[in-house]
């Protein structure tokens, strides 16, 4: 993500009001004739609309960049919240080295030994009746379900891949030079 939104700043700041300009000049362009385009030094009006077309192509590229990765971050913090659910009942965290989250059934045994050490530490000496017994059961019941769905929400990786081909698709296109 860090690195998308790095490269899409450097894009607009690239880009600066070329998007407009490319715009107007393709029209220019295209309301010349081959004398007129001739005088003002164009040999190739074909060549000199793709090559001003770059421009408008980057920025599209940027923009669908910019709208996927935006939609890749509220997909994180949509998960993320559902984890600060468990976080705030006392559970781990299910996070790694480097922001990495670790898989399911490596948290579904971190939580299984915090239990059976809270279970192992527990004060009570006579078996658990009652209330006691039924906080246990609803929470370990809380904690399974809400693991499972977490999970199940599988990743998209086609729109991840998309996102990593725009983004490579954006940084290919080179851009005319600043005397176009």
């Amino acid at each position: 993500m860090k690195v998308a939104i790095e490269a899409i700043q450097k894009v607009r700041e690239e880009l600066g009001d070329n998007p407009e300009d490319a715009n107007r000049l393709i029209h220019l362009l295209n309301s010349k004739n081959r004398y007129e385009l001739h005088e003002l030094g164009i040999e190739d009006r074909t060549e000199a609309i793709i090559e001003i077309k770059n421009i408008l192509s980057k920025r599209n590229l940027m923009l669908n960049l910019e709208e996927n990765s935006h939609n890749m971050q509220v997909a994180i913090d949509r998960f993320m919240t559902k984890f600060q659910i468990l976080r705030d009942k006392g559970h781990p965290s299910p996070m790694v080295i480097n922001d990495k989250i670790m898989t399911q059934l490596d948290y579904s045994d971190r939580l299984r030994k915090l239990a059976k050490e809270q279970a192992n530490s527990s004060a009570i000496k006579a078996l658990p009746t009652g209330k006691v017994l039924y906080d246990t059961f609803e929470n370990l019941f809380f904690i399974e379900h809400e693991v499972k769905h977490l999970f199940l929400t599988k990743p998209k990786f086609p729109k991840n891949t998309e996102a990593d081909e725009i983004y490579r698709r954006m940084v290919n296109i080179k851009l005319p030079d600043a005397g176009w």
